[in-house]
């Protein structure tokens, strides 16, 4: 007869307990040390070569304060958003860094704020455009990464009060087809606090890259001096998929603001 120690049993029931609680989320194993593993779905973005760009430390810090509060790993994915948003919608896993729109809503749920990030309106250094005003912007066009959305003043201002152009993530790319007058403007998600800071970095970026425009008048960029809107982030799941693993998140959340560990983590 084959016997088998408490000590053993009550781990092995503790790992069928761990996998039921994330199977629902996107989690089909456990890492070598018996962790429950989760798939994660992040949005990428690409550099010059067309490769994807390492998660940012800020981010990478955060998501292992989470993994660690809550004893999981996350298994991370880096897809375009409209892949992580089907992807989450369909149960494949939990997504990070997504905005919260009223449509959104309809088929995913989410968890506190995890962080704010700049939405900055950046146009050539010769355009008319100073304010980024509504009434400055009737009629022009704007480029948004694809995929993006932002909240629900912007989502009905697209292709109404201004044009959509769907840019693709490489940011030289976009800034070309800025500076070639391909668009009268774009926006660009960022940390950084000041428009002054990220508009050097931006015309630094651009002469080590040899980006400029063919007009005598245009010489590089300018970052409108007041952020477009300050974009709250989240963690979500699918609106019909289990929320153990979201409760469990949201409470490392609170835990961490209330320590002033997490704040200190989302710094740059």
């Amino acid at each position: 007869m084959v016997q088998i120690s408490l000590s053993r049993l009550g781990v092995f029931t503790l790992l069928l307990s761990a996998l039921s609680l994330w199977s629902d989320n996107g989690c089909a194993q456990v890492t070598p040390n018996g962790v429950p593993s989760i798939t994660l779905l992040t949005g990428e973005s690409r550099d010059d070569n067309g490769e994807v760009i390492p998660i940012r430390p800020e981010n990478q810090r955060i998501l292992e304060f989470i993994e660690h509060s809550i004893g999981i790993h996350f298994d991370i994915r880096r897809l375009p958003i409209p892949r992580v948003i089907e992807g989450v919608k369909q149960g494949d896993g939990l997504g990070y860094g997504i905005s919260k729109t009223s449509e959104r809503l309809k088929f995913l749920a989410y968890s506190e704020s995890i962080f704010t990030d700049y939405v900055w309106l950046i146009v050539p250094d010769d355009s008319s455009i100073e304010t980024g005003s509504h009434a400055e912007l009737k009629g022009k066009s704007i480029g948004i990464v694809r995929g993006i959305r932002y909240n629900d003043e912007i989502d009905g201002m697209r292709n109404v009060w201004f044009k959509v152009e769907e840019d693709p993530s490489q940011i030289s790319s976009r800034l070309k087809k800025l500076m070639s007058g391909r668009m009268d403007a774009m926006l660009l998600n960022s940390r950084t606090r000041t428009a002054k800071e990220l508009e050097n970095d931006l015309n630094l970026y651009m002469q080590d890259r040899n980006i400029h425009s063919d007009s005598t008048d245009r010489h590089g960029i300018r970052v409108i001096s007041k952020p477009f809107l300050a974009d709250d982030v989240y963690f979500v799941s699918g609106l019909n998929t289990d929320k153990s693993i979201l409760n469990k998140i949201n409470a490392a959340i609170l835990k961490g603001r209330k320590s002033g560990d997490l704040p200190l983590l989302q710094k740059p």
